[in-house]
């Protein structure tokens, strides 16, 4: 039973979800990478105002570090930046005036005038001349037991003046952007709403597209061959389905529809094959003859629903109740060819043997009306051909090419073969079969006649059952009835193969010499 996939597990579920998936990681990739890059414009534009004031500022830091004016520069830059405050979108916190040599010459905190250290970003400024900026933003603890702040540093040279070259000293400025922050974190906000709303109106209209796109070029297909499918399982193979486009699922489709072509073809076949089947089942006899003094019993067994087994009792209309014939064959391969062969040796042997003739004349004429018909196609029949004799109290026979037919005695318990020379009809048009004789058949005589199919079948180990194991059947089983014994041979066989199917036909006859005979 075919069960419906849960909706978690549908393709219309998971490719939705993969849709909202992607989009949303996109979105949120988005927003990040908005909010770093105007975290870096604003920093960056923070930067440029910084190095611009600090550029206005330097002939009076110049002047100061020269004349050692009574107005320091810490107070210089404080007026300036109050004055500046619309244009500016930071706040300075501190600020740090060091010569070439390192001494500090100003400071926001003035217990730190008059030292001296010379740290390496101090050593870059007056080597290259050029302010150096320190880009990323770190914190700074202004007063004990207060939350430290974003900050940047920004150092710049005052140069000697314009005759003279080399530094003069540093000015270095730390710069509160708490305010840059929280603007840009106003805008990030700002722009989180919009590109959210965006979203959800991308979300919505990417969602049903691809639910559309999805129903029309695939949910609605797939699910075309599912009904298909479905009914070819019920036995209709009238469906039909009709691709649009060229993509995988026309393909699909096309394949469906090829595979119903075949199935049709094969049950067309299948319907032939049971024709043929029954027709061939016809050929065989339905009932055992009820000779006297004899119990018959004959079964065919066929690999496939036709095959190239034969097994027949011939009457003869002047001895009608004290000669019968019993005939085995085997045609080479099995199948529609073969069952063809041995339904046209069949009807030579049939018509040949309501003639006068003896069975070395019948089955010569036989070889030779079969041999012009199959010389060419390489396919070939065996046959054993008996004739037991109530006047006579004896059997004659004509081998060709069959196996020798099992003969059992159970007064000395010995196993015998009716052989015999002969080849195989169909092969050589002007052979002359001989026929062999065997007198005196006593009561409780066992004949058995048989098909490679039996001997040759195996197991799943690779063994053959062999002729050895039907002696021991036989001699095991001598008091029970022919179809007793021909039904204990074939359980037997079925037993030995296992799990493994017949590969080849198997026709068996059980003939057994009752007191009456």
């Amino acid at each position: 039973m075919i069960s419906e996939p849960r909706f978690y597990n549908s393709i219309f579920t998971q490719v939705v979800l993969i849709v909202i998936g992607f989009t949303l990681v996109s979105l949120v990739l988005s927003v990040y990478l908005y909010r770093e890059n105007m975290k870096m414009v604003a920093m960056k534009e923070v930067e440029n105002k910084a190095t611009i004031f600090l550029a206005a500022m330097e002939t009076p830091v110049r002047r100061f570090v020269r004349d050692r004016e009574s107005k320091n520069v810490t107070e210089l830059i404080k007026e300036q930046a109050e004055f500046l405050e619309s244009n500016l979108n930071f706040t300075i916190i501190r600020v740090v005036v060091q010569d070439s040599q390192g001494e500090i010459l100003d400071h926001t905190r003035q217990e730190k005038i008059g030292e001296s250290y010379s740290p390496e970003e101090l050593q870059k400024v007056i080597a290259s001349g050029r302010p150096l900026i320190k880009h990323q933003v770190k914190t700074l603890k202004l007063v004990p037991g207060q939350p430290e702040i974003p900050v940047i540093e920004v150092i710049y040279p005052i140069s000697k003046g314009s005759k003279q070259g080399g530094v003069l000293a540093v000015i270095k400025i730390i710069l509160d952007v708490r305010g840059t922050l929280e603007l840009i974190h106003a805008e990030y906000k700002r722009f989180s709403r919009r590109i959210f709303l965006g979203f959800a109106l991308a979300s919505v209209l990417l969602v049903s597209g691809t639910l559309y796109f999805l129903r029309r070029q695939i949910i609605t297909p797939v699910l075309s061959v599912i009904e298909g499918s479905a009914m070819v399982a019920s036995g209709n193979l009238e469906p039909r389905l009709v691709p649009r486009g060229s993509n995988e699922i026309s393909y699909l489709m096309q394949s469906f529809n090829h595979m119903v072509d075949g199935l049709k073809q094969r049950d067309q076949m299948r319907q032939s094959l049971e024709l043929a089947m029954e027709v061939q089942q016809n050929l065989l006899p339905k009932d055992v003859p009820n000779f006297e003094g004899l119990d018959i019993a004959g079964k065919s067994i066929y690999c496939d629903e036709t095959g190239g087994d034969y097994y027949d009792f011939i009457g003869f209309d002047e001895y009608t109740t004290e000669k019968i014939g019993i005939v085995i064959g085997d045609v080479s391969g099995h199948g529609i060819s073969s069952a063809l062969l041995m339904a046209t040796a069949r009807a030579f042997l049939l018509q040949r043997s309501a003639l006068p003739g003896s069975i070395s004349q019948i089955v010569s004429d036989v070889n030779l009306q079969l041999t012009r018909d199959v010389a060419n196609s390489g396919s070939f029949m065996s046959m054993f051909y008996m004739v037991i004799d109530k006047t006579c109290k004896g059997l004659k026979w004509v081998r060709a090419g069959h196996d020798p037919a099992i003969c059992y005695d159970p007064h000395d318990d010995a196993i015998s073969e009716l052989k015999g020379d002969g080849i195989s009809l169909g092969i050589d048009e002007n052979w002359l079969y001989e026929e062999n004789e065997k007198p005196n058949l006593a009561n409780g005589q066992i004949i058995v006649l048989g098909t490679d199919g039996i001997w040759e079948a195996r197991n799943p180990q690779g063994e053959m059952f062999g002729k050895e194991a039907i002696y021991t059947i036989i001699r095991e089983n001598a008091n029970l009835s022919a179809n007793s014994l021909l039904n204990t041979i074939v359980e037997s066989l079925n037993n030995f193969q296992d799990t493994f199917d017949i590969e080849d036909d198997v026709t068996l006859i059980v003939v057994k010499i009752l007191p009456t005979f």
